[in-house]
């Protein structure tokens, strides 16, 4: 998740060096009024950095060679990862008791009276998911459990289930990773597993009477 607060590296340098209109250069600092230690920590280099640099006669550069240079600065300071930078990851599916292998394309979470096991992983976590039909209403119970793969208690997750993008169920895991929803109607469903500074999703969960 970007945080449109925090500024860029070569937005900051613009700044430092005066090359911004004087309104942005007046939203900017306001920004950095409240912006995080790591914003800080980037700005205190910047500055030490162009005392240094207005400190020492060197050639400067041609146009072209300076315009690709900061071209890639910007694109390393848009691409690293600062700690606690929010991630967002896609769990695949690895395992259905029903089909194995998994084949392309597959849809259905259960399809008959019998209960079905997924597992999915990402870099984060690995969820798995067991589903029950019941009867004779023809709705699911879905159970699971989350195995961490990274320091993270596994009481600390939160499950979120959705349907059409609207929230239909809000669980905490307990301090073994364990989560259940009951008496679901068949449908489509997405699922958010949440700790901390990630949070992971599996995008297409079909119950299917």
């Amino acid at each position: 998740m970007n945080d449109s607060n925090i500024p860029l590296f070569s937005e900051l340098l613009d700044w430092l060096e005066g090359r911004l209109p004087p309104e942005q250069a007046q939203a900017l600092a306001a920004r950095l009024q409240t912006a995080g230690t790591e914003t800080q920590a980037d700005l205190d280099w910047l500055r030490l950095f162009h005392q240094a640099s207005q400190s020492v006669q060197s050639a400067v550069p041609p146009p072209n060679v300076r315009q690709t240079l900061q071209g890639r600065f910007a694109a390393y300071a848009e691409t690293r990862q600062p700690p606690g930078l929010f991630q967002r990851l896609v769990a695949m599916l690895t395992f259905d008791s029903r089909v194995q292998p998994v084949t392309a394309g597959l849809r259905s979470v259960a399809d008959d009276t019998e209960q079905r096991q997924l597992i999915y992983t990402s870099e984060a976590a690995e969820i798995a998911i067991t589903v029950q039909p019941t009867l004779p209403d023809k709705n699911f119970t879905l159970t699971g459990q989350v195995f961490p793969l990274r320091d993270a208690p596994t009481d600390a997750f939160s499950i979120q289930l959705l349907k059409d993008a609207q929230e239909v169920g809000l669980v905490a895991a307990d301090e073994l990773g364990e989560f259940a929803f009951a008496n679901l109607p068949a449908g489509e469903y997405s699922m958010v597993v949440s700790a901390g500074e990630y949070e992971v999703v599996v995008s297409s969960l079909y119950l299917q009477a």
